[in-house]
C-alpha cells in the first residue's frame, strides 16, 4: 500500500510538470509530494531534486538548495533542467556573474524546448535579473518582455507579476518613477488575477513602491517600514538586487533623518541579513558605507572604503552606479555621462559641485528642471554639497520663479537638504546649529580652514567665525582641544 502511494507521488510529480510542478500546481501540493517520496529520492530522480530545490528557494533557503545541486553522488544523467536549476539558485544567492557564466547561460536557451513556454518564461526571467546584475539594463528589459510574452501565452499571471516588479525596479534605478508605478499597478493586477499567494508577494511590491517614495523624498515612510520589510525578504521571496534596493533606501533614509550612527547600525543589520539570506559579503553595501562617510565630509575614510573595492566587480546595477558616483566626487573625476532621467540630474549636480559662478548656477537649474519631470528629491540630498551656499541664488532664478509649481518643488528640495544635516544630540543640546556642525564635521578628516571653506562652498573668514563661536560654546581655545572634545563625546569615531 505504501509503495503504491509512493509511486503515485512520483507519477504525479513527473506528469504534472517535472521540475516545473510548483509553477503548474502550487507549492502546497509540491510539499505533500516531497513528504511522500523517499527522503533520498532527490539523489536518483531529477524532477524530485528540482522540486526540492525550488521549494527551498521559495522558503528563503538558497544556500541549502545549492548544497543539493552540489552533492557528489547524484545517480541520474543531468539534463538542461539541471542547468536551469543552477541558474535559479544563482539568482537567489546573488552569486558573481562572469562573462563565462553569461555565455553558458545564453547557450542554455538553445537547449530549452520551444514548446515549453513556461520554462522559457522562467529562463528569460532569471536572465533578466542577471543582466541587471552586470548593469546591462537594456538587455534586461528585452529579456523581461520575452518573459512576459511567454507567461501570457501560458496564462500564468502569477509569474508575470514578478516580471513587472523587476521592470519597475529598473525604472526606479533610472529615475523613471511614473513608469515604475504603472509597472507596479500591472504587477498588482496580475497577482490579483492569479488568486495565488505563497508568502511575501505584497511586501516585495511594497519594496519598489517605497523606492519610488524614497526618490521623492518620503524618508519617514521608508524608515518606518525598514525592519518589517528586511525581515520579510530574509524569510520569504528575495533576490540580491531587490535586497540592495531596500538596503539603499532604508540606510540613506535613516542617515538623512537620524544621522551617522543610526545609519551605520542599519548598515550592519542589512549586511548581516544579506549574508544570511544570499551568502557572501555584499560589495554594494560597502559602497553605501563609503557614501555615508563622504556625506559626513570625511573623504579619507570614504576613500579607504573604496580602495578595498578596487578591482572588485559589483555584480549589481545599484552598486555600480553608486560606486561610479562616489569615485567622481572623491577623486574629482569628470561628471558621469548618463542619459537616464536620474543620471542627468546626478551629472548636473556633479558639475555644479566642481564649478563656480554662472556654470554652477546653470547646472543646478538644469538638474532642477529634470527633477521636476518625475518629482525627484533624493539625488539632491545624495549630492547635497552641490547646493551649499546656493539657496538664495537658486530661488532667485527667473525661470524658476515664473513657475509656481516648480518653485514649490525647489523649496521642498532645499528644505529637505537643510534638514538632512542631522546634528548629534550632544551638540544639539549645547546649541550647535547646522552650519556650525558642518564645519566641525569637516575637521574629522584633518581639513584646514581653506579646505573646509572649499568643501562647504563658503569663505575662509566664515569658517574662522564659526570656529570662534564653537570654541566659546564648549569652552576651549585650540583646534586640538575641540577635536579631543568631539572624540571624547563620541561625535568623531575611532577606526
Amino acid at each position: 500500500m505504501a509503495n503504491i502511494k509512493i509511486q503515485k507521488a512520483f507519477d504525479e510529480l513527473h506528469n504534472g510538470g517535472g521540475i516545473l510542478y510548483p509553477f503548474r500546481n502550487g507549492y502546497e501540493k509540491l510539499a505533500v509530494l516531497l513528504e511522500t517520496v523517499p527522503s533520498d529520492a532527490w539523489r536518483y530522480d531529477e524532477p524530485v531534486l528540482g522540486g526540492l530545490v525550488l521549494y527551498l528557494l521559495k522558503q528563503g533557503q538558497a544556500i541549502r538548495a545549492k548544497s543539493y545541486l552540489r552533492a557528489r553522488d547524484l545517480q541520474f544523467e543531468k539534463t538542461y533542467r539541471f542547468e536551469f536549476l543552477e541558474l535559479m539558485v544563482a539568482l537567489h544567492l546573488g552569486e558573481r556573474v562572469s562573462e563565462k557564466k553569461l555565455t553558458t547561460w545564453r547557450r542554455l536557451e538553445r537547449k530549452l524546448p520551444l514548446q515549453d513556454t513556461l520554462l522559457l518564461g522562467l529562463y528569460y526571467n532569471v536572465l533578466m535579473a542577471m543582466f541587471v546584475r552586470v548593469g546591462n539594463l537594456e538587455e534586461a528589459r528585452n529579456a523581461g518582455q520575452q518573459s512576459i510574452s511567454c507567461f501570457r501565452e501560458e496564462g500564468h499571471s502569477y509569474l508575470e507579476h514578478f516580471i513587472h516588479i523587476h521592470l519597475a525596479d529598473i525604472d526606479v534605478v533610472e529615475g523613471r518613477l511614473r513608469r515604475a508605478l504603472r509597472g507596479l499597478t500591472a504587477a498588482e493586477r496580475c497577482l490579483s488575477q492569479s488568486g495565488l499567494s505563497y508568502g511575501n508577494e505584497i511586501e516585495v511590491i511594497e519594496v519598489i513602491k517605497l523606492a519610488v517614495a524614497y526618490e521623492r523624498g518620503e524618508f519617514v515612510k521608508v524608515r518606518k517600514s525598514s525592519t518589517r520589510l528586511r525581515e520579510s525578504l530574509l524569510k520569504g521571496d528575495s533576490w540580491s538586487e531587490l535586497f540592495f534596493q531596500l538596503t539603499r533606501i532604508c540606510v540613506l533614509s535613516t542617515y538623512f533623518l537620524d544621522g551617522l550612527r543610526a545609519a551605520q547600525h542599519e548598515l550592519e543589520l542589512f549586511q548581516a541579513d544579506y549574508v544570511r539570506r544570499h551568502a557572501g559579503r555584499a560589495t554594494t553595501i560597502d559602497v553605501l558605507s563609503a557614501m555615508i562617510w563622504r556625506l559626513e565630509w570625511n573623504p579619507n575614510e570614504a576613500a579607504q572604503h573604496l580602495e578595498i573595492l578596487d578591482g572588485v566587480d559589483m555584480h549589481s546595477a545599484i552598486g555600480g552606479f553608486l560606486l561610479a558616483e562616489q569615485r567622481v566626487l572623491l577623486h574629482h573625476e569628470k561628471p558621469m555621462v548618463n542619459d537616464s532621467p536620474r543620471g542627468k540630474i546626478v551629472s548636473d549636480l556633479q558639475t555644479a559641485q566642481s564649478q563656480r559662478g554662472q556654470t554652477r548656477r546653470n547646472a543646478l537649474e538644469r538638474s532642477l528642471w529634470n527633477a521636476f519631470k518625475e518629482g525627484q528629491i533624493a539625488p539632491f540630498l545624495e549630492n547635497r554639497d552641490a547646493l551649499l551656499g546656493m539657496a538664495s541664488q537658486i530661488t532667485s532664478i527667473s525661470g524658476l520663479r515664473r513657475h509656481p509649481i516648480m518653485l514649490r518643488l525647489v523649496n521642498k528640495i532645499l528644505k529637505s537638504v537643510n534638514q538632512s544635516y542631522v546634528i548629534p544630540e550632544t551638540l544639539r543640546k549645547i546649541g550647535f546649529n547646522r552650519r556650525q556642525y558642518r564645519v566641525v564635521a569637516a575637521l574629522q578628516a584633518g581639513a584646514t580652514n581653506k579646505q573646509i571653506a572649499r568643501q562647504l562652498g563658503t569663505t575662509e573668514s566664515t569658517v574662522k567665525y564659526h570656529l570662534t563661536s564653537i570654541y566659546k560654546m564648549i569652552h576651549v581655545t585650540k583646534r586640538y582641544d575641540l577635536i579631543e572634545f568631539m572624540y571624547k563625546n563620541r561625535i568623531f569615531i575611532h577606526y
